[in-house]
C-alpha cells in the first residue's frame, strides 16, 4: 500500500466555512469507558505483600489491566502518563514517580514489574520523560496547549514559572543514578557495550537471549532473531539519548553549565554512534546493530522510527524515513513490523527431526511482529513524525487508529493490547499469552490522539518557541 507522505512544517489557516470535527463527541462513549476503567487499575498502597512476589508499593499505583497484569509495570506507565495529563486523575503521576524511586532506591533498579521475580531486569527505561511529564503538568498548565511552551518559560523565567525546582532536582538524581547504575555500568546487568559505547537488552545474572528479549518489551519478537543480547537496539539506544538530552535540559534550567556541557557532550558522542551504525542510507531507514557479527541488522520495525521520536534524526533523515511508512501503515494504524521482514515460510521435513524444534521456534511468526498493530511504538512514531513537521502524515494514522479502535470498542465493549492491522479487529489467536483486554497503555493513546487531534482541528500552534531551523521542533504538548 502507497501512502503519499508531506513534510508540513506548519499548520495552516482553517476555511471559516469548514465545520471543527468534534473528536470527544464523536468518541464520547470510548472516552466514558476509558475515564471508568482508571476506577479498575488504580490501587492503594500495597504495604503488605499480596502474594509472595509482591513488591511494597507505598503510593498509590496503576496496573496496565485488571485481568492478567496486575503488577506495576515500567514502559507501560509511560504510555499510560498520557491518558492523564489533563484529567482529573493526573495526581497519580507523583505517586508513581515516588514509586518508582522508593524501588529503584530499594533494589537498585526499576524492574520489568513490580514483583520479586523480575528484579534481574528492567524494561525500556522512560523514568526522565516520566518526571518531566509530572513535573510539566503540575507547573505549566495541565500539560494543556498554550502559547507559552516549555522551552520558552525556561528562557523567560526558569526557575519562578516551574516552582518546585528541588522536587525536579531531587527525582532527576534518581533517574541519573538508574541511567549510570543499569544501564551503563559494566559490572551489572550486562547491559553497556564498552567498545561501542552503546546498549544492549541483558540481565542481572548472564544476558541470556530469552529475558533480554523480556526486558526489551518486545516479548517476543522476529526482530532479534532469538539473539536479542547480541544486538545493539535502535529504540534501546534512543531512549538513552532522550536521557541524556532530559539531563542536559534540566542542568541548563538550574544554572549548571558544566553539567549541562558533560551532557551534552554523552548525548552527542551516542548519537554519533547511532547514526555510524544504524542508520542505512541506502535504506533510508535505523535498524539494530549486530554487535557480536559486526554488521548491520535489516528487520524492518517501528523501532527504526524511534530516532525520531528523540531527536536524533537528521532532517534529510527524517525526509526519507517518512517514505518508509508504506512499509507499516494499514487501514487500521501502523503494524510494528514489515511483512516483508518476516522469515519466508519453509518446508521442516528435510531437517533432521532433532532440529525441527529450534527451527520452528526460530522462524514461528510472535506477537511482536506482523501483521499486529500495538500503540506504544505507533504513538513514539506519530510523535516523531510531528517533531519532524509531518502533520499531515501523523494526523492520518492518528484518525485511522481512532476509527479502528473505537470500532472494535463498539464490538467487544473493551479495548486491547494489540490489534490485528490487517483484518482490523481483535487477535485470533492467542500469541506468548491471551490477547488483553483493558487496557492501559491502548486507553491512555486513545485519549492522547484525541487531545492532539483536537489541537489540530483548531488550527492551534503545536509547536514550541523558539522555533528550529530545521526539526527536530520543540512541541508545546507533552509527548
Amino acid at each position: 500500500m502507497q501512502i503519499q507522505s508531506s513534510n508540513e512544517f506548519t499548520t495552516t489557516k482553517s476555511d471559516k466555512s469548514l465545520k471543527i470535527k468534534n473528536y470527544e463527541e464523536e468518541y464520547k462513549d470510548c472516552l466514558a469507558y476509558i475515564d471508568s476503567y482508571w476506577k479498575k487499575i488504580i490501587h492503594k498502597p500495597a504495604k503488605k505483600k499480596v502474594n509472595h512476589n509482591f513488591l511494597t508499593i507505598p503510593n498509590n499505583f496503576f496496573t496496565p489491566n485488571d485481568g492478567r497484569f496486575t503488577y506495576m509495570f515500567y514502559w507501560d506507565s509511560f504510555f499510560m502518563f498520557k491518558g492523564l495529563i489533563g484529567t482529573k486523575r493526573e495526581w497519580i503521576m507523583k505517586d508513581m514517580i515516588e514509586n518508582f524511586s522508593y524501588i529503584f532506591n530499594k533494589y537498585g533498579v526499576i524492574p520489568n514489574f513490580s514483583s520479586y521475580a523480575s528484579v534481574g531486569r528492567s524494561q525500556p527505561p522512560f523514568l526522565s520523560s516520566m518526571i518531566l511529564d509530572t513535573y510539566k503538568t503540575f507547573n505549566n498548565g495541565n500539560g494543556a496547549l498554550s502559547k507559552t511552551s516549555f522551552v520558552k518559560s525556561l528562557l523567560l523565567n526558569p526557575l519562578e514559572s516551574f516552582g518546585n525546582v528541588k522536587w525536579l532536582r531531587e527525582k532527576i538524581e534518581i533517574a541519573k543514578k538508574e541511567y549510570t547504575h543499569v544501564w551503563n555500568n559494566e559490572e551489572l546487568f550486562n547491559h553497556f557495550v564498552k567498545k561501542f559505547g552503546l546498549n544492549r537488552y541483558g540481565d542481572r545474572d548472564v544476558g541470556y537471549a530469552h529475558s533480554s528479549e523480556l526486558e526489551s518489551g518486545w516479548d517476543f519478537t522476529s526482530r532479534f532473531y532469538n539473539r536479542c543480547n547480541e544486538f545493539l537496539p535502535i529504540d534501546l539506544n534512543s531512549y538513552l539519548y532522550k536521557y541524556e538530552k532530559d539531563f542536559e535540559l534540566i542542568a541548563s534550567l538550574l544554572g549548571d553549565k558544566e553539567e549541562m556541557e558533560f551532557w551534552q557532550n554523552q548525548a552527542n558522542k551516542r548519537k554519533n554512534m547511532i547514526n555510524k551504525l544504524m542508520w542505512n542510507d541506502k535504506e533510508g531507514f535505523y535498524f539494530d546493530y549486530d554487535y557480536v557479527h559486526k554488521e548491520q541488522g535489516d528487520f524492518f520495525s517501528l523501532a527504526g522510527f524511534v530516532p525520531l521520536w528523540a531527536g536524533i534524526a537528521t532532517h534529510e533523515h527524517a525526509k526519507k524515513m517518512v517514505k518508509r511508512l508504506d512499509l507499516f501503515e494499514s487501514k487500521y494504524g501502523l503494524i510494528i513490523t514489515a511483512q516483508e521482514s518476516l522469515a519466508p515460510k519453509i518446508d521442516f521435513s528435510s531437517f533432521p527431526p532433532m532440529y525441527r524444534p529450534v527451527l520452528e521456534e526460530t522462524l514461528k511468526q510472535k506477537q511482536w511482529d506482523w501483521p499486529y498493530i500495538w500503540p506504544p511504538l505507533e504513538y513514539l512514531t506519530v510523535i516523531g513524525l510531528l517533531k519532524y513537521g509531518f502533520v499531515k502524515d501523523a494526523k492520518r494514522i492518528m484518525d485511522k487508529s481512532l476509527n479502528a479502535q473505537a470500532r472494535i470498542f463498539r464490538k467487544y465493549g473493551t479495548f486491547f493490547e494489540r490489534i490485528d492491522g490487517i483484518k482490523g479487529d481483535k487477535p485470533v489467536k492467542n500469541a506468548h499469552y491471551k490477547t488483553q483486554s483493558g487496557f492501559g497503555w491502548t486507553n491512555a493513546v486513545f485519549y492522547r490522539y484525541i487531545r492532539i487531534l483536537k489541537a489540530l482541528e483548531k488550527k492551534q500552534d503545536i509547536y514550541g518557541f523558539p522555533k528550529a531551523e530545521t526539526p527536530p521542533y520543540d512541541l508545546a504538548i507533552l509527548h
